[in-house]
């Protein structure tokens, strides 16, 4: 622990090799033991409001820098535990009253792009691509929705920062820059110690937990960061819906088909080993990916209010019981590309605001009948398009203010407290072969649900349907309220406009 209370210089310092991908997971200050986290102290918690980010203000340094001979900013009298890494980069952001943040580069790396070890594996394989983030992405400026289609195995978690990349210059080059450091230092035959800026310009307000420090006899001239807990500037988009794909959640059984429909399917599978340990070397080309998400406390206030949600594929079709041989548990997992035949799970860990994970478990009270009745259908096949960090179902009905600006008090509710808050709504498209439509089901008592049509073709249908259920939610007349009535609405549907 980096105690105030004992700044004797350390007569030992163990050096570890770990893979880039468990950056999410390391803190400067935390206590690990025997492989687990121990202990996370905050140190000294501290919040900077409203300072400013450029190139005026910022400036990268080495971590054992004399300033201007006047001393050095990081003293050994009251920090010797930085003696080893002197050398390492740090950047240096000015504050008011001559003060000073400095935060190390690893720190900032981990802090803005740490929300997946798949997304920091490719900044730490330069030169840096577009293509290795995203396949496409498009952009509505009236509305400010960014559709993101992810690179294969690229974690959801992720989608935000990618979205900053995509549309901030000035994050872009923050992402590239910490490839483009290493390699050079690579070609130049130096100590690789990567260097980092902010992903952004402008204003912010951070949280960080760190110590004073003094400097040329002046106390609490310098702030060291550990490790950054907020920052409050914003992202360029209103609203983020992508798509991931080559998901790295469950492995699916690898299964062979019988010579009958009617014979059950066989497979194998490879259980994890419950006290599984994370090893450094290339995982296994031949085991199927797992992914690994841990809850933290949100890292960016301002994605809490917007709507960030991917298309999750559902579907009431079941596999067959059948047989199943299970191998011998695996025993290893290791982070990074796969690269190897010993038998280690390749390993994906991301990082989750602190919320519920997605599962049946977790479906609001009020969409539940819904879920569980579709799910029962035959041959009906079911996406969610609006999973957000939230709940993992739902999102803030779409807000319809008037002329007057005003917003239609019907579409809040009232909680215990005796606050409001908006209603939360949820979109699935039903399908049954080739047709399909959309469902829009909505907190209220009794739940509302409507049925809509779908092209899936319009990149803002989505917003456009929960809009527009608002409307009907607001000016609703007999309109169909049981799962009943909904499930009548849909074959109906079905029987209309089937060829």
């Amino acid at each position: 622990m980096l105690s105030a209370h004992s700044t004797t210089p350390p007569s030992f310092q163990r050096r570890v090799w770990v893979s880039v991908g468990t950056l999410p997971l390391l803190r400067v200050g935390d206590v690990w033991r025997d492989g687990q986290l121990d202990i996370r102290p905050d140190y000294e918690l501290e919040e900077f409001t409203d300072i400013q980010i450029d190139q005026d203000t910022t400036k990268l340094i080495k971590a054992g820098l004399n300033l201007d001979e006047d001393g050095f900013l990081l003293p050994l009298s009251e920090h010797p535990w930085h003696m080893q890494c002197t050398q390492s980069y740090c950047l240096l952001v000015d504050l008011p009253d001559s003060r000073r943040m400095i935060i190390p580069c690893m720190e900032l790396v981990r802090f803005y792009f740490g929300s997946s070890s798949s997304l920091l594996t490719r900044l730490f394989l330069p030169p840096l691509a577009r293509d290795s983030l995203y396949e496409k992405a498009s952009m509505n400026t009236r509305t400010g929705q960014l559709m993101l289609a992810l690179a294969d195995k690229m974690s959801g978690a992720s989608a935000a920062d990618i979205g900053r990349l995509h549309l901030e210059p000035a994050a872009w080059r923050a992402a590239a820059h910490v490839g483009t450091s290493i390699l050079k230092a690579s070609v130049a035959n130096q100590a690789i110690y990567p260097q980092a800026i902010f992903p952004f310009e402008g204003k912010t307000t951070l949280v960080a937990s760190g110590r004073w420090l003094s400097f040329a006899d002046q106390p609490r001239a310098t702030f060291l960061v550990y490790n950054l807990r907020s920052c409050a500037h914003p992202f360029p988009f209103r609203s983020l819906r992508y798509e991931a794909k080559g998901s790295h959640s469950k492995p699916q059984p690898s299964r062979k088909r019988a010579p009958d429909a009617n014979v059950s399917h066989t497979w194998v599978s490879a259980r994890d080993a419950n006290d599984q340990a994370i090893v450094e070397h290339d995982p296994s080309t031949d085991l199927a990916p797992h992914l690994r998400s841990f809850h933290v406390e949100p890292r960016f206030p301002d994605l809490i209010p917007k709507h960030v949600w991917r298309i999750e594929i559902a579907s009431s079709e079941n596999i067959s019981p059948g047989k199943q041989y299970t191998t011998k548990s695996v025993e290893n997992a290791a982070l990074g590309e796969p690269g190897s035949r010993q038998r280690t799970r390749p390993l994906d860990v991301e990082l989750l605001a602190n919320t519920e994970h997605l599962n049946f478990e977790s479906i609001p009270e009020f969409l539940r009948e819904t879920i569980f009745q579709l799910h029962a259908l035959k041959s009906i096949k079911y996406k969610l398009l609006t999973e957000s960090d939230s709940d993992g179902w739902t999102v803030p009905i779409s807000i319809l203010p008037n002329e007057d600006g005003e917003i239609d008090s019907q579409l809040f509710i009232s909680q215990t407290d005796g606050s409001w808050r908006l209603r939360r709504a949820s979109l699935l498209e039903i399908g049954c072969g080739p047709q399909c439509v959309c469902a829009v089901v909505i907190e209220s008592e009794p739940v509302f649900r409507k049925i809509y049509p779908a092209t899936g073709l319009a990149p803002n249908e989505i917003s456009r349907t929960l809009q527009c259920s608002a409307v009907d939610f607001v000016n609703r007349q007999d309109l169909p309220q049981s799962i009943h009535s909904l499930v009548n609405s849909f074959s109906w549907f079905l029987s209309t406009y089937s060829p």
